[in-house]
């Protein structure tokens, strides 16, 4: 019966040993997995954090786009208002140019009125045509101013014009300028968009990683459970296999004790002579 029960023991030790065997095995397999994905991890977050280094230095110059496209636009309201201003300007100078007296010829009208002025110092006229004629220059001398203004309002209108012409010049630059920037702008809102987007892929990525590695973890603990459970069966069964071969051994000494017990008892009836050994294990003194 001994037999069969060491038997099962060896039987259930090996059986142990193979379960801690494999067990050991998906124990480092997990524990390689888990550091794998942890080496994953600090890849990712270095990514993410050189691509975050990226997106704020993306926002600072967008900022700074946006800031001097204001400042553009601004300064292209100033021109439009000073535009509109030479436009009106211009109109009121055409008032004048469109007059009668802007058809005037200067240096006629003066030449006429120097020759009535020089009739009335130089010749002896009736009072009437005196008056007459002195009626005739103050009509000429008024007709004259107009002309003068008209000559004026056509100088002020050549220099609004050309203005005009600078100021028209200087939106176009403003409106090129600002379109340059407008394009500039979307284009580091799309690389905003494209950093955005990466982010978003790694970040993704940063979560699967993160359960693989709570995965492998939370394995790793149940493998050291189920191990400890292993370890402690084996041991069991090791004390067993120690206590049943030490009881098989008790037995069996035993059993040669109680054997030579009886055959010095048959010696001593016998009347023979017993040995110091024979003695021994008569008394129960025999050293096992």
């Amino acid at each position: 019966m001994s037999g069969v029960r060491e038997e099962e023991i060896l039987k259930k030790i090996d059986e142990v040993q193979q379960r801690i065997k494999r067990l050991k095995e998906e124990k480092n397999a997990a524990v390689e997995a888990l550091r794998e994905a942890k080496g994953e991890k600090g890849e990712v977050l270095e990514k993410i954090r050189v691509l975050r280094e990226r997106l704020n230095t993306l926002r600072e110059e967008l900022s700074k786009l946006k800031e001097e496209r204001r400042a553009l636009i601004e300064e292209r309201r100033e021109v439009v208002r000073k535009i509109r201003e030479i436009k009106k300007e211009m109109n009121n100078r055409r008032v004048w140019l469109k007059s009668d007296a802007a058809n005037s010829q200067i240096g006629k009208l003066r030449a006429r009125i120097d020759a009535l002025e020089w009739r009335i110092i130089t010749e002896s006229l009736p009072l009437e045509e005196e008056n007459r004629i002195i009626r005739e220059i103050a009509r000429l001398e008024e007709k004259l101013e107009k002309a003068l203004e008209a000559k004026k309002a056509l100088e002020e209108y050549k220099e609004l014009k050309a203005e005009l012409k600078s100021r028209l010049v200087e939106l176009d630059i403003l409106s090129k300028k600002i379109g340059d920037l407008s394009e500039k702008i979307d284009a580091v809102r799309n690389q905003i968009g494209a950093v955005k987007e990466k982010i978003g892929g790694l970040r993704e990525k940063l979560d699967n990683i993160r359960e693989r590695i709570r995965e492998n973890a939370l394995k790793i603990a149940e493998l050291n459970a189920q191990l400890d459970e292993a370890y402690s069966e084996y041991r069991e069964a090791r004390t067993m296999l120690r206590e049943l071969r030490e009881r098989s051994k008790r037995a069996v000494t035993e059993d040669y004790v109680r054997r030579k017990r009886e055959e010095v008892e048959r010696k001593l009836k016998a009347g023979e002579r017993l040995t110091l050994q024979e003695l021994k294990i008569l008394y129960g003194d025999l050293e096992e």
